[in-house]
């Protein structure tokens, strides 16, 4: 069934988020408005396709890809209680009518060996600012295992990304500014409700 950007907005609103979100693996909930952002700009590369979705979380922007008709999504994320949240969320939408094409694999980013490359990778990863680095472990393990590739990153990053992609035989096609809305989790938040700016880039295989 074919449903609209908004309505995929208004559903993975209503889906859970982390628990007890861990700093470290700086676990943050990608919102609805900027899901169907996101959405918007990616789809094209996402209708039918084979995606897999680095650290994946609770599943907010797995689900939202299938959702846009994604043929199927594996989500990836070493963290066991994240998932477990995400098959609950499974669950949610399968009692909604939406039977999903959906896996969720247990694994460290860094050692995930998989045994076939994946059309595209969507991930929105650690940004690097609680593990230096983190952000190139994802983009290099997103560069081996699927040729276009998807992801948030912190914002005024794309010197970098730029850079790092060429080094990998990849380059940058586009990037798009938004801002994540992110509710008070942990201690460091001074506000109820924060606007983080990011930056969304897609990439591709020379």
């Amino acid at each position: 069934m074919k449903i609209s950007f908004k309505e995929i907005e208004i559903l993975v609103s209503q889906l859970y988020g982390f628990d007890e979100p861990k700093v470290f693996l700086e676990q943050y909930e990608t919102d609805g408005k900027t899901v169907s952002f996101f959405l918007q700009k990616a789809y094209q590369d996402l209708i039918r396709k084979s995606v897999v979705d680095l650290g994946c979380g609770t599943g907010i922007l797995t689900f939202a890809a299938v959702l846009a008709s994604s043929k199927f999504v594996l989500g990836v994320d070493v963290d066991i209680s994240a998932l477990k949240i995400a098959l609950k969320n499974k669950k949610i939408l399968a009692d909604l009518g939406f039977s999903l094409p959906v896996d969720f694999l247990c694994a460290d980013v860094k050692k995930l060996y998989l045994k076939k490359k994946f059309d595209v990778c969507i991930m929105n990863p650690p940004f690097g600012i609680q593990r230096k680095g983190a952000d190139r472990i994802f983009l290099k393990k997103a560069f081996e295992i699927s040729d276009v590739v998807w992801c948030f990153l912190s914002q005024n990053s794309e010197p970098f990304v730029r850079k790092f992609s060429e080094e990998n035989g990849f380059c940058v096609t586009s990037s798009f500014k938004t801002k994540i809305q992110l509710r008070r989790k942990f201690f460091f938040h001074k506000k109820n409700v924060e606007f983080l700016p990011v930056d969304i880039y897609r990439i591709e295989r020379k």
